[in-house]
């Protein structure tokens, strides 16, 4: 067990050595199992990984830890190992799966269709009368690819699920501009649609709302005898918030022995002025913000749920 301990002690070292003291306080994704039968393949569980991957990492709000990378698999490999040694028991090597991970993210590839389709072009003709009228004037064969996938994020200290949705992406269709279909063949179908299956926004909208940015308000910076007009706030570009981002404010009340939080008010993002610092103003709430901040209190702050507008992310 000795062994063990100073094994888990490098790769904890190894870890944390890597992450400044501002991102510690963000909670570390672990990517985990990608689970698939026929028609797919792992290089498409690989695929849709990486654009998985690509899409949590721009959101600035997690710390991505691959489970899959060369490093943890040499983990995996040296548990197992230890494990034919009598080293540690199964529950052991679990646990190491998970190591420095506040949650886990699985995703099971559940369902991909490549099916013939036919579209139909009309035309509008003049018939005798002097009136038109819409005719069909052909119908061409295309295909179309629809995949569907599952994400769970679990959290794993308590085991229960944080977030779970279920993905659709459709590729293909009829180019009336060259009189023909996107995809000639079924296997062009199937790897044109993992080339392009993870919608980036709808992917972050996903990570934004299941692991929201939390800090508190640090100081007033410009009011008056009754309200709070601006404010420090604790988060800044290192948390993934952006100018003109909403952020929800909260007071905490003791209700029958147990701290409790209330909405009290709104603040908006003015400027970012580091990786742990920014300036906000009070949209709502100011006068609940003052008398806080006046006694000493503590306001939490965290931000709300975002959603995809016509420009994409809405903040």
């Amino acid at each position: 067990m000795n062994l063990l301990k100073c094994l888990l002690l490098v790769v904890a070292t190894m870890f944390f050595s890597s992450v400044n003291a501002q991102e510690l306080k963000k909670t570390v994704l672990g990517i985990g199992k990608f689970s698939y039968s026929q028609p797919f393949t792992r290089e498409d569980s690989y695929m849709i990984r990486n654009q998985i991957v690509k899409a949590i990492q721009s959101t600035g709000r997690v710390i991505v830890v691959d489970h899959d990378s060369s490093i943890d698999s040499n983990l995996r490999a040296e548990a197992e190992r230890r494990k034919q040694e009598s080293a540690m028991d199964a529950n052991t090597v679990a646990d190491m799966g998970t190591l420095n991970s506040n949650s886990i993210l699985s995703v099971s590839i559940d369902q991909l269709l490549i099916t013939e389709e036919i579209y139909e072009e009309y035309k509008d003709v003049k018939t005798s009368n002097g009136r038109y009228k819409r005719v069909l004037a052909g119908r061409y064969p295309y295909i179309l690819a629809s995949l569907t996938y599952t994400v769970k994020i679990t959290d794993c200290e308590t085991g229960m699920v944080q977030a779970q949705r279920n993905f659709q992406k459709y590729s293909g269709g009829y180019q009336r501009s060259a009189h023909k279909s996107v995809y000639a063949t079924e296997l062009e179908a199937h790897q044109g649609i993992m080339r392009h299956c993870v919608d980036a926004d709808e992917f972050k909208l996903l990570i934004l709302n299941t692991f929201k940015a939390k800090g508190k308000i640090l100081q007033i910076e410009e009011g008056n005898a009754k309200k709070a007009k601006t404010v420090y706030i604790n988060m800044g570009s290192s948390d993934g918030i952006k100018e003109g981002q909403i952020l929800e404010v909260f007071k905490e009340v003791d209700i029958a022995g147990e701290t409790s939080r209330k909405l009290v008010g709104e603040v908006e993002v003015r400027e970012i002025m580091g990786d742990s610092r920014c300036l906000a103003k009070v949209k709502k709430g100011g006068a609940v913000i003052l008398q806080v901040m006046s006694n000493g209190g503590c306001l939490p702050v965290e931000t709300r749920n975002v959603e995809v507008g016509f420009w994409g992310i809405k903040y």
